[in-house]
């Protein structure tokens, strides 16, 4: 039965009885001597500022108890561990292929510019004012004095050219990166 006072005594008490079972439990859980250390001290200190007593220490409901808060902080550490090597493995892994990665955007952003250099003059304005300058398509046809339909269909066929340019078809020879 539970008891609203709790005294240090009580604390004491269940320490002295079940503290290497708790730690059994922990070690179970846990496979680490020093983890279940914790799981124990952890378990201790909720049961300390927990407002939960039982009369009799050595009564079944006590046990269950006290199993169950060393079950939890055992779970708790465990999570905790295990979202922490995830951390590590995955920073790890993103160091590992950061580089890699920077080289080979690197390398195709100076295919594109290398792709884009190669575009008729039509096309260039075209994707120089929409993507560089980021103008509207009503403000590319002012500013190259065309309609807006022929700016839509420049931009078209611009991005076509460069897919056919990039992946180095013959489609369109002389554009052809070399």
């Amino acid at each position: 039965m539970r008891d609203s006072h709790k005294s240090p005594r009580f604390i004491e008490r269940c320490y002295k009885l079940y503290e290497q079972k708790m730690y059994q439990v922990a070690y179970s859980i846990l496979r680490d001597e020093g983890m279940a250390e914790d799981a124990v001290q952890e378990a201790f200190v909720k049961l300390m500022k927990s407002d939960t007593s039982f009369k009799d220490v050595k009564s079944d409901d006590c046990k269950r108890y006290l199993i169950t808060v060393i079950k939890h902080a055992s779970i708790t550490i465990y999570n905790k561990r295990k979202r922490e090597q995830e951390m590590i493995y995955f920073s790890n892994r993103d160091e590992e292929f950061e580089q890699e990665e920077v080289e080979q955007l690197d390398a195709e952003r100076e295919q594109i510019r290398l792709a884009i250099n190669q575009l008729p003059e039509k096309y260039y304005e075209v994707l120089d004012c929409m993507i560089v300058r980021e103008m509207t398509v009503k403000e590319t046809a002012q500013s190259l004095s065309i309609s807006e339909a022929n700016v839509r269909k420049r931009f078209e066929r611009a991005k076509v050219l460069l897919k056919t340019i990039v992946k180095g078809s013959d489609e369109y020879g002389k554009f052809r990166v070399v």
